[in-house]
């Protein structure tokens, strides 16, 4: 099944993944209509994050953001919901993930081959895909809490990797790593890695078996019947 092995990994790190840049969250793309909440959250405003801000300051604080959030909402966390955990994605992560890019990396050297229409479908598909497989993962926030790494890059470098301990009570902690990109609006994401896998590498593998089979077309319909399937569960698992 598509994601099988990578979804257990992705599970233990996901109140981070959400929390901070979870991957799903394209930047520019327009909420799946089958997503969108039937009534708006109310989100307090958002803390600004600076073009100047450090890659581990931009970590630090959208993750600490968004855990506040679900430590403050307890009804977000005792019945998950991924309409509103969505609302939260797009108000708190978007700014910070260059999804667009994360996506194309994900699709690979097909990405080139598919037009403007299929690019923007392959987006919101795999954004919805994350959100819907591991929302229920949230039940983690209230006791979440995330240590910032000191940075192993030059000033001047434009591609760093932010690494991050996700700790939990008697928990053992949990590596989360970030490759993020310096871009004239700050530093965004675009990769994470949970105990040692790299998202991007693995869903580029499983993208490319779809591809090669059955084409680009192809790949959105798996990613939609996918989608289909997981709306049908009340968890968002299968």
């Amino acid at each position: 099944m598509i994601f099988q092995r990578f979804a257990p990994r992705l599970e233990k790190g996901l109140i981070l993944l959400l929390g901070s840049l979870f991957a799903g969250l394209a930047a520019g793309v327009q909420a799946a209509p089958l997503l969108i909440a039937s009534a708006p959250l109310q989100l307090a405003q958002a803390p600004a994050v600076t073009h100047t801000a450090s890659p581990e300051d931009v970590v630090r604080g959208v993750t600490q953001d968004v855990i506040n959030i679900f430590k403050s909402d307890r009804s977000l966390t005792q019945r998950p919901d991924p309409e509103r955990v969505l609302a939260i994605v797009n108000e708190r992560v978007m700014p910070v993930v260059n999804f667009s890019r994360m996506t194309a990396l994900s699709v690979g050297r097909y990405w080139n081959q598919a037009s403007p229409d299929q690019k923007q479908q392959l987006m919101q598909a795999f954004r919805e895909l994350l959100v819907l497989t591991y929302s229920e993962a949230v039940t983690y926030a209230p006791e979440a809490t995330i240590q910032v790494r000191p940075g192993r890059y030059l000033p001047t470098d434009d591609d760093v990797i932010v690494r991050t301990l996700l700790q939990r009570p008697s928990k053992e902690p949990i590596p989360i790593d970030y490759r993020m990109q310096r871009t004239a609006s700050g530093w965004k994401v675009y990769d994470f890695n949970v105990l040692g896998l790299w998202m991007v590498e693995h869903y580029r593998a499983q993208f490319a078996q779809i591809v090669s089979a059955r084409g680009i077309d192809g790949l959105i319909t798996v990613l939609n019947e996918k989608n289909k399937s997981l709306r049908q569960t009340p968890s968002g698992r299968p």
